[in-house]
């Protein structure tokens, strides 16, 4: 089943409309990635505060604790320190946890930074066992400084995730900064290595391998996490890097490197590295201190760009949509009511005023075309042209209609006048037969085919619609009016005619009523086998009086019987393509005319009968004989020679019938 088709309001509507929803789906993702840069900005305060921060201060503590634990492993003696740094470390791990609940940011960096939080969280149950195995003196310096490093490489990764920013700036900054703390990283495993060499006086096994693996790579990434930073502070941290604390750093290193091997003796004491090294790493952290200030800074700078942005660029695209939404809703209101108007027009021109106007023409009304010409107000485009040219094609079907009504009009009269003529030539015959003293079979059947003549060139007449008339012979009984009928059919001879009411037909439907008759007697004469009879009769019914008229012939099918009928009750215009039941037309036109209801349907004896309605106003009752009026009209020779044509049909008919028959007539 097809789906009711959609109209041209709502294709017009949906074309207009979907260039709106898609820059208002623009704008919508626009603001909203604003709004979350603008949110990630935001949210870099807090990062700093309930990660970044507690998440330094935790490396601090393991890296103060690394130290300890090593310092335990060369000397017996260090056992109150390592314990008091790990009461710290402790402490700085509740407090990591505590604040990272505090977190508070959204987006993918967020739940990866959450992520990384929670195997932090996971790397804290191995610092039991460490500390375990420390205080059994069940590791070594090697593994201690290993298993420390392991758990402060999880604090770095958290650091790493902190640094995901929109800006670029600030996440080149916060990344510097803790590729910086990687690098002071380095720094305290050396010093956690070197505080257990320098305590036991000798390097043990593999510590001068790892001396020279953290040293290398300490002076390849101090320089190089150092390079990121803004043009200002690299000048800053060159400095700092060719000063005195970082140049006697150096000099410790490579005398601790030219020792040799393990099992050498270390030419520095703990507390000669210990002077050397603090200098050097304070100033490196100090540096350091002010990068999350910077970051943080420069973090609500972008922001507050992002929202001047957003400010302007969300203003602009907001009245930008309401502008499209505006002169959508205008442009498309103004095509639709503009077609919606044509489309009226179109159909009350197509079904009311085109037709009521060729109808008026057709009847011979005159019209001014140019004043009932179609004026539409629909601007000056396209659809203004369809206007137009609707406009022109009514001038233009007026126009033809005019013309045809016009040639129809001088048609008609061409015909009328040639029925009038035939008429007058048809009298004058009849006249001239109705003087012959002895009327022989060969002049009945002259006279016979001269009625015919008559009433065929009464259907020129009849079609014309033009007025006929029966002036001055006065109103006529029906049994009579079927008399003549039947005396008008060529095969006269085969119609029996059995009982008709009495009644009156009035002067004015006289003739049409006569007329009508004839053509179906003729067709029931002409459509049945000519041996056989045709039966007419009438009787008194509740609508007036009906005449049946009954064949014998081959009758019709249900489907042309059906469209005779409809064609009956609703006369058309005369078409003559259907010239060959021209009869047919002429009964319809006049039971229409005269109100004159006639029906077809097959007959118990395999043909038709055409059963006539004459309405009570024109089927009389007659009145007793002594209350009768007699007309006093005058008849003339030709109208006297139609009733004794019809009354010698009559007589042929009823030849051998009953004598009350007979007196009717």
């Amino acid at each position: 089943m097809r789906s009711k088709p959609r109209s041209i309001r709502s294709k017009i509507m949906l074309a207009l409309l979907l260039p709106v929803v898609a820059l208002i789906a623009l704008w919508a993702l626009d603001v909203q990635d604003s709004f979350d840069a603008a949110a990630g900005l935001r949210d870099s305060r807090n990062t700093r505060e309930n990660v970044s921060i507690p998440c330094d201060q935790l490396v601090a503590a393991l890296q103060a604790e690394r130290s300890a634990s090593i310092e335990v492993l060369a000397a017996p003696g260090g056992n109150a320190s390592a314990g008091s740094q790990r009461a710290a470390t402790d402490a700085s791990v509740a407090g990591f946890r505590e604040h990272a609940k505090l977190y508070r940011g959204r987006g993918i960096s967020a739940e990866i930074l959450r992520s990384r939080i929670a195997d932090m969280g996971a790397a804290f149950d191995s610092l039991a066992l460490l500390r375990t195995q420390v205080d059994a003196r069940s590791v070594t310096p090697a593994a201690v400084l290993s298993g420390y490093s392991s758990v402060i490489s999880y604090a770095f990764s958290v650091s790493t995730a902190t640094a995901a920013s929109s800006d670029p700036l600030v996440e080149r900054v916060m990344r510097t900064s803790i590729g910086l703390r990687r690098a002071g990283e380095l720094l305290h495993q050396e010093d956690a290595l070197l505080t257990g060499v320098t305590t036991a006086g000798r390097f043990g096994d593999g510590e001068y391998r790892q001396l020279t693996e953290i040293v290398g790579a300490l002076r390849f990434q101090i320089p190089t996490a150092g390079s990121t930073l803004p043009a200002p502070d690299q000048a800053t941290f060159k400095s700092m890097l060719s000063g005195p604390a970082f140049a006697a750093l150096r000099a410790a290193e490579d005398q601790l490197l030219g020792t040799g091997g393990a099992g050498d003796a270390v030419p520095l004491t703990r507390e000669v590295w210990k002077a050397t090294f603090t200098p050097a790493v304070r100033q490196l952290y100090d540096f350091l201190g002010t990068g999350y200030d910077k970051a943080v800074g420069f973090a609500s700078a972008a922001r507050d760009r992002v929202l001047w942005r957003f400010g302007i660029s969300g203003g602009l695209g907001l009245i930008a949509i309401l502008i499209s939404l505006f002169l959508s809703v205008r442009i498309g209101g103004s095509v639709v009511r503009r077609l919606s108007v044509l489309r009226t027009a179109a159909n009350d021109l197509a079904h009311r005023r085109l037709p009521e106007m060729v109808a008026r023409l057709r009847a011979g009304e005159q019209i001014d075309v140019e004043s009932n010409r179609l004026r539409l107000s629909l601007g000056d485009d396209e659809i203004a042209d369809v206007g137009a040219a609707l406009s022109e094609v009514q001038r233009s079907a007026v126009d033809s209609a005019a013309g045809e009504a016009a040639m129809r009009y001088d048609m008609n009269r061409v015909l009328v006048n040639v029925a009038r003529r035939n008429q007058t030539l048809i009298d004058r015959q009849l006249e001239a037969l109705a003087q012959v003293s002895a009327v022989d079979a060969a002049g009945d059947r002259a006279e016979q085919l001269a009625v015919q003549m008559r009433r065929q060139a009464e259907h020129l007449v009849i079609l014309s619609g033009s007025a006929r008339s029966r002036r001055g012979l006065g109103p006529e009984s029906l049994s009579a009016i079927v008399s003549r009928a039947a005396g008008q059919v060529e095969h006269a001879e085969r119609i029996r005619i059995g009982v008709v009411p009495d009644a009156e037909v009035p002067e004015r439907a006289v003739a049409d009523i006569g007329h009508l008759l004839a053509e179906l007697l003729e067709n029931a004469t002409t459509f049945s086998p000519p041996d056989t009879t045709v039966r007419v009769s009438g009787h008194r019914g509740a609508e007036g009086v009906v005449v049946e008229i009954e064949d014998q012939g081959l009758g019709m099918s249900a489907s042309a019987l059906e469209e005779t009928n409809r064609r009956l009750a609703q006369p058309q215009e005369f078409d003559p393509a259907t010239s060959s039941r021209l009869g047919l037309v002429v009964v319809a036109l006049l039971a229409a005319q005269r109100g004159i209801r006639v029906v077809l349907t097959p007959s118990a004896q395999r043909g038709i009968t055409a059963t006539v309605t004459v309405p009570g106003e024109l089927a009389v009752p007659v009145s007793p004989p002594e209350a009768r009026p007699v007309p006093l009209t005058r008849r003339s020779n030709a109208a006297k020679l139609v009733g004794i044509a019809g009354q010698r049909a009559r007589v042929t008919a009823d030849r051998g019938a009953a004598p009350r028959h007979a007196a009717e007539d």
